[in-house]
């Protein structure tokens, strides 16, 4: 089979010009942005953006493919963690903040038709991994026993949902949910104390009034 032509110099550039506007907007805005939106950002036309990127699905992979191997790398160096519950809840917390700041990933990473060749990709590295750690804190007594699998990332979604209407009054909220919900998964161990505060009462009502938009 003959190897795939390397793209000239400048075709290069534009390729990568897309892809960190994509990135950005994607984190922003979610992964339905409008290809014009990310053409513009890139500052090349759309012509030049279907030369490089024939469908959405193509720039979705090229995007996100960084970002899976840094939750994959994040499994692997919580394996090297001697310490149980201290290793599950690194992963656990590390994923859940490149959720919290990035719409996108909660996109394709939940979704079912976006990236898809990529997720299943990655789905079969990250689990097992994942369970390992979950499985591990278990056998130790530090997890409870009746935690699942797929709790986890049902955890990684609920803090990216608290991110997203939270993100304006107080961009950080996100951290008390991820405590409480790590903390809610512990057997007898010490509460960690909270790094951000609770949200005042006019910083609540500006969150539910932008919930009902």
């Amino acid at each position: 089979m003959t190897a795939a032509r390397p793209l000239r110099a400048d075709a290069e550039r534009n390729r990568q010009r897309i892809v960190e506007a994509a990135k950005t907007l994607f984190a922003e805005r979610g992964v339905d942005v409008a290809v014009e939106d990310i053409a513009a950002a890139a500052g090349v036309g759309i012509g030049t953006f279907y030369r490089r990127f024939p469908d959405r699905e193509s720039l979705v992979e090229a995007v996100f493919e960084t970002k899976f191997e840094r939750m994959v790398q994040a499994a692997r160096d919580a394996h090297e963690i001697d310490d149980p519950w201290e290793a599950f809840k690194y992963f656990v917390v590390t994923v859940a903040r490149m959720h919290a700041t990035d719409r996108g990933l909660k996109d394709v990473v939940l979704s079912s038709d976006r990236g898809r060749e990529k997720v299943a990709e990655f789905r079969s590295i990250i689990q097992p991994l994942a369970g390992a750690l979950l499985e591990r804190a278990k056998a130790a007594g530090a997890l409870r026993e009746d935690v699942g699998a797929f709790d986890i990332p049902m955890i990684h979604q609920a803090v990216s949902a608290i991110a997203d209407i939270t993100r304006d009054v107080s961009p950080e909220y996100y951290e008390r949910t991820l405590t409480l919900l790590v903390d809610g998964l512990a057997r007898e161990r010490t509460p960690t104390p909270m790094t951000v505060p609770p949200l005042e009462t006019d910083q609540f009502l500006a969150v539910m009034s932008r919930h009902k938009r």
